[in-house]
């Protein structure tokens, strides 16, 4: 299913009037706004080659996009260490979840 229909229908489950809007952007060359939430799923490879500077671009663009009380939600596969990275571009980070392979991480307090 489609981000954009994910987020319609856990709004319209929670039963509030919530404002949302979906934008793509290419992270390596900046993002144009700023945002209140960014979720984000980064690759971390190109190819078959591994590049975790993909994510990193990822955490440095959306802490320089978000509003001071803005929130960054990102899933990435648990074996990739980004939270040193996070640390240094966020005030507080936690890992949600960790399942499958995979960590769920939120992070605020944007250090921009």
């Amino acid at each position: 299913m489609p981000a954009r229909a994910n987020l319609a229908e856990a709004v319209a489950r929670s039963g509030r009037a919530v404002e949302t809007a979906v934008h793509w952007h290419d992270v390596t060359q900046g993002v144009p706004a700023t945002y209140d939430v960014v979720l984000s799923n980064p690759p971390f490879h190109q190819g078959h080659a591994g590049e975790p500077d993909l994510g990193r671009a990822f955490i440095l663009s959306a802490a320089r996009a978000l509003s001071p009380r803005g929130r960054f939600w990102m899933v990435a596969n648990r074996h990739l260490a980004y939270e040193a990275t996070l640390a240094a571009h966020f005030g507080a980070v936690r890992t949600v979840v960790e399942r499958d392979g995979f960590k769920v991480i939120e992070a605020k307090e944007p250090r921009q």
